[in-house]
């Protein structure tokens, strides 16, 4: 099986050769043309001439450039409408490129995977620096800092409320990760496996 650069050249090959047929008979009119607008000349000549020689080898000229021209328009036109595959070569062709693009993407698509896997890992490891970061403000809130949940008098008879402090930042591998990848069809390639939905904040 030919490979897609292999048939864009084949394709592109043929139609520089018909191109370069019609050029060719292009260029063949444009003589005839000339020809003609010459044997015009010819015969208002021998007309004025009144020489009949002249006069008959210009009609015959005209005629001839005339026929000509009508003979290459006729040409161009075919090389114009003519396909250059027969319906066997180009379904043959449709059934390769379909074939050679399929083989193309697969590898495309494993090397991404491989590249996803890496992703995936990065993300494990920036959901546990999340983890760890959360871990460490109430380690620090509650027994370093050792500040009480709930309510906390302010001294003048008002209070404030205590919660746990947490790590936000939505701007992770992880979150990235979550959100664009995750599900899709790579990711399934690469050999993530599902996992039960948690909620948190953190996913967003």
């Amino acid at each position: 099986m030919r490979t897609l650069d292999e048939i864009e050249k084949l394709l592109k090959e043929k139609l520089s050769g018909n191109q370069t047929e019609i050029q060719k008979y292009t260029s063949k009119v444009q003589e005839v043309e000339e020809a003609r607008r010459k044997a015009d000349d010819d015969l208002l000549a021998a007309e004025a001439e009144v020489d009949a020689d002249r006069y008959n080898n210009a009609k015959n000229a005209i005629w001839s450039a005339d026929h000509a021209k009508e003979l290459y328009l006729k040409q161009q036109t075919k090389l114009k409408q003519e396909r250059l595959v027969t319906k066997a070569e180009y379904n043959q062709l449709l059934k390769e490129i379909t074939q050679s693009a399929n083989e193309t993407h697969e590898e495309q698509n494993d090397r991404a995977a491989a590249l996803v896997a890496e992703l995936r890992n990065i993300s494990d490891e920036s959901s546990q620096t999340w983890d760890q970061a959360n871990k460490l403000m109430r380690l620090l809130q509650r027994e370093v800092y050792k500040e009480p949940e709930g309510n906390i008098p302010n001294g003048d008879g008002t209070t404030t409320w205590s919660s746990n402090k947490e790590y936000k930042n939505f701007d992770t591998v992880h979150n990235f990760y979550q959100s664009k990848i995750s599900g899709t069809s790579l990711a399934k390639r690469s050999g993530e496996k599902k996992e039960p939905a948690t909620a948190s904040s953190y996913w967003g």
